[in-house]
């Protein structure tokens, strides 16, 4: 159950780039991914709640890997080396995560899956939007660290 205990979560597994998990980590050390008010979690509890937000915006927004473009696909595709998490997802999220399907033509390594390439994706696009509003202030992180 979610923290609130009405949403039933299943945890899966996801395979994400060193770099994304390194990006996530850090993240949470410096507190852009926060803790809901009132308790301290486990990093994976507050991970899952992180993933869990950033899919439930691609539910709404109807995104799915055939708007992503090839060569978008073809980068992340190229790095091999994958690490594997496990994150707790709604139910309901685990079922649409389920249709989501690999555009044709587009090769998966054997230990990869359409559910980890689409989690690469928002992970790509989050870190990219976070680079971008971290050089729209680049004081933004001078009294942290």
């Amino acid at each position: 159950m979610d923290l609130f205990s009405k949403v039933p979560l299943v945890e899966i597994p996801v395979m994400i780039t060193p770099e994304e998990k390194a990006w996530l980590e850090m993240m949470l050390r410096k507190g852009k991914i926060a803790v809901p008010p009132g308790g301290s979690l486990p990093e994976g509890s507050v991970i899952s709640i992180f993933m869990r937000t950033m899919l439930w915006n691609s539910e709404e927004l109807r995104q799915n890997l055939d708007i992503v473009p090839k060569e978008a696909l073809d980068a992340l595709l190229a790095k091999k080396e994958l690490l594997e998490i496990r994150i707790q997802i709604s139910a309901d999220q685990k079922a649409w995560l389920d249709n989501i399907r690999v555009p044709d033509k587009t090769p998966l390594s054997p230990n990869d899956s359409a559910v980890s390439l689409f989690v690469r994706v928002l992970l790509e696009n989050a870190m990219e939007q976070q680079k971008a509003l971290e050089q729209a202030d680049p004081w933004a992180d001078d009294d942290e660290e």
